[in-house]
């Protein structure tokens, strides 16, 4: 029983730190903190990047970039909130989708591709989904958790992000800004 306790104490510890540790990773980020965290915030240019997609197209931000705006939204299969989310992505990209590109990345790294693959059938997505295999993509947009959706004008700036589930409303609010050139 003494050994049981013990044990538990060592995971509560162990938790508590990390929690720490994330609040003031999240906190340097929200504050503008300098390095990689700085990088993936509103007024900054959004990083670059080139991935396959799931249907093994080549797919490249910076060709993206300047045609419209971009809603790059992160999900994985196993995560509850990316159900809702995928469902608003999907609407959107039914009632927006010549007007800003929607763009499903799927934290590969965190999940088994088969299991996205399904997903994505399962919930009839017909957004442009890419595989982010290795995470540099997660890790360029610092995405520690999912669902995170980045909002991105014509210019190529971040004027908005997300984290955690997105309704269909915040996505339409955030979409019409992209259109009329503001951003959040």
């Amino acid at each position: 029983m003494l050994v049981l306790k013990r044990v538990v104490f060592g995971l509560m510890a162990v938790s508590a730190v990390l929690f720490l540790w994330m609040g003031q990773e999240q906190q340097q980020f929200e504050e503008g903190g300098e390095g990689p965290l700085s990088y993936a915030q509103p007024g900054h240019d959004a990083p670059d990047f080139e991935a396959q997609t799931f249907d093994d197209q080549s797919f490249s931000l910076a060709e993206a970039k300047g045609e419209k705006g971009i809603v790059l939204y992160f999900w994985t299969s196993w995560c509850p909130y990316c159900q809702a989310s995928s469902e608003a992505i999907e609407k959107a990209h039914q009632d927006y989708g010549n007007e800003v590109a929607l763009i499903g990345i799927n934290a590969s790294h965190q999940d088994q591709l088969s299991e996205a693959e399904q997903f994505i059938s399962r919930n009839s997505l017909t957004f442009t989904n890419i595989i982010d295999e290795n995470g540099s993509v997660s890790e360029r947009y610092y995405v520690p958790p999912v669902p995170a959706t980045v909002f991105i004008n014509k210019e190529g700036a971040i004027t908005y992000r997300k984290t955690g589930a997105l309704t269909y409303a915040e996505l339409e609010r955030e979409i019409q800004a992209l259109r009329q050139g503001e951003g959040s």
